[in-house]
């Protein structure tokens, strides 16, 4: 009878945690991987003393440290999905040991509901591995204190300052908890000695050993972006492990009294929150992020047709992410012929970035002067995100590509160096180091020695402001740029201006275009068919006859319905990817 009361309390005890575990690792990794890809390519861990000892210098560094590590590990989802899960199954099965060793027999409500907490405020994209790494290490250690013998228990006041050093705020956590345990044990000398010696350490600290301000010493590594804004949630959550000590000692008679089939609430009650939790957790799926995120992905693996393919099948709004399709456009040279097919924004925010110091923007706004040949402006902004947010896997890149098209191996090297000592990049260190000291190898190389060739030789300012007309002094030292020329076509389109497009066309032929763009030659047969001015003349190009048949049923059709511009855009939606729609509906 014992050994199968004692089996079923072990089920009743595991069961529960391990149920979690394979619901947030499959969820995680099927469901929301995009939130690894996105903590994984915003920083770079690297193999080094001197990455150690640049988190040394304020308390709550190691944690950091530590949480890039773990980050580093998300390069593969599934194993970030594993990580995550296997941190969740411990901060449980702790938690229901420390509330049975404080005098809690069947303690599972609290840690099953915490660790749900914690799933759920993982599946926002923003929340860092520092959070749930430092609440189980706090608990970790809690849970030694309290199985210490009692004149052992001491250490706390002696090593809490060291922990506090180490994991920032996140020791005030074991603080608070030893605080609380120690008071039901009206034991009072331990916390009081505890509370001075980590006060004395952080005046010390503030005054002589650490030059941040007395706010940051208080709250790092916390912050409210490390936790994806979720305040309110994550509040309640720290609250909730602040008072295990409480809690365990709680006993609700009336509530353990009620049964469901012989079968307790208390030990029935994870069973329907994980229910509760599934619902949720596939409603909190953000569809957008995850959407957006994979259109990166595709960008940075330069599986630019497959980007295209994706936003075509699955349209978004998404400026960033109409962005980085437009760049994948002009890279396939298909910019200007299927401009239209994707939403487009008439102020160019969708075709450029305006320089902001804000991540995404300094991220991605260098990739346009990259395509269009201006490599030493596509330098400066992945040099400029470096500055403000330190080194990240494709940033690293950017800069390395960028001085080795400009002959700068030095640099180079010195890049390729730091990118070397990441866990998971070094075969693409391995790969640039062949490209040191070897201009021959740069301009052999398909994506290198193209840029080499496009990279402008003439001096400008560039305007970060307005970058539409850093597309003239290209296209002056240069003509023949593909594209920069497709570019500054799509650019004219946006402002409809087609007479701009038209005096384009001999430069189309002097760089050597067999046909007109689509798009483009959309607003050529407009501007020659609505006799808007003079047509060049053109000696290869020519305008495709079935291009003007087009025009004159997409114009039979909106004058047949101009009385009503909904109705009119409604009969001509099968002409939306054209300039013709654009012009009249935009």
């Amino acid at each position: 009878m014992n050994s199968v009361l004692h089996k079923t309390n072990i089920i009743t005890r595991f069961l529960p945690a391990t149920l979690l575990f394979l619901f947030a690792t499959v969820f995680l990794y099927r469901f929301t991987d995009y939130i690894f890809f996105y903590q994984e390519k915003s920083s770079l861990f690297q193999v080094s003393f001197a990455y150690l000892n640049q988190h040394l210098d304020k308390p709550g560094g190691f944690l950091e440290y530590l949480g890039q590590l773990q980050i580093a590990f998300y390069y593969y989802p599934l194993a970030g999905a594993l990580i995550v899960g296997f941190q969740l199954l411990l901060i449980v099965l702790i938690i229901s040991e420390i509330g049975k060793k404080i005098g809690a027999e069947n303690f599972l409500f609290v840690p099953f509901s915490t660790g749900v907490l914690l799933f759920y405020l993982q599946t926002n994209y923003q929340y860092q591995a520092i959070n749930n790494l430092g609440i189980l290490v706090q608990l970790l250690l809690f849970w030694g204190l309290i199985n210490s013998k009692p004149r052992y228990q001491w250490w706390v006041v002696i090593l809490i300052p060291a922990v506090y050093f180490l994991f920032g705020s996140f020791s005030f956590l074991l603080l608070g908890l030893s605080t609380l345990y120690f008071l039901y044990q009206k034991s009072w000398m331990k916390p009081a000695l505890s509370w001075v010696s980590i006060a004395v350490f952080f005046w010390i600290g503030n005054e002589f050993l650490f030059f941040y301000t007395t706010d940051s010493l208080l709250v790092f590594p916390f912050s409210v972006n490390a936790i994806g804004g979720q305040l309110v949630l994550f509040g309640l959550t720290a609250l909730i492990l602040l008072f295990i000590p409480v809690f365990a000692k709680i006993r609700i008679k009336a509530i353990e009294r009620i049964k469901i089939k012989n079968i307790k609430l208390a030990g029935f009650s994870p069973y329907l929150i994980l229910v509760l939790l599934i619902i949720a957790a596939f409603q909190h799926i953000d569809e957008k992020s995850k959407h957006y995120f994979q259109a990166e992905k595709l960008f940075y693996e330069q599986k630019y047709d497959e980007l295209i393919r994706y936003n075509f099948n699955e349209p978004t709004n998404n400026k960033l992410t109409l962005f980085l399709n437009n760049v994948a456009l002009a890279e396939t040279g298909r910019l200007a012929d299927s401009f239209f097919k994707f939403r487009q924004s008439s102020d160019g925010s969708t075709l450029f970035l305006k320089w902001q110091n804000i991540g995404q923007y300094l991220q991605f706004g260098g990739y346009y002067y990259y395509a269009i040949g201006v490599i030493n402006e596509a330098q400066r902004w992945a040099y400029e995100y470096t500055v403000i947010y330190g080194y990240t896997p494709e940033t690293l890149k950017m800069l390395i590509k960028t001085e080795l098209i400009k002959g700068n191996y030095r640099t180079a090297e010195k890049y390729i160096s730091i990118l070397g000592k990441s866990l998971f990049y070094r075969d693409d260190a391995r790969q640039f180091r062949k490209f040191l000291n070897n201009d021959a190898a740069v301009l052999s190389d398909d994506e290198l020695g193209k840029k080499k060739q496009l990279d402008t030789k003439l001096d400008f300012f560039v305007k970060s402001d307005t970058p539409w007309l850093n597309l003239l002094p290209v296209l002056e030292a240069d003509p023949k740029n593909p594209v920069a020329l497709q570019y500054e076509l799509s650019w004219l389109m946006l402002q409809k201006d087609m007479k701009g497009i038209v005096n384009l066309l001999p430069a189309m032929e002097n760089a050597g275009l067999k046909e007109i763009p689509k798009n483009v030659e959309e607003a050529v047969v407009t501007y020659k068919l609505m006799r808007v001015g003079e047509m060049p003349g053109l000696t290869q190009l020519q305008i495709d006859s079935q291009t003007e048949q087009r025009f004159q049923r997409y114009y039979q059709i909106f004058q047949q319905n101009q009385a009503s511009k909904r109705k009119a855009q409604i009969a001509l939606r099968d002409f939306a990817d054209t300039y013709w729609y654009y012009v009249f509906f935009n």
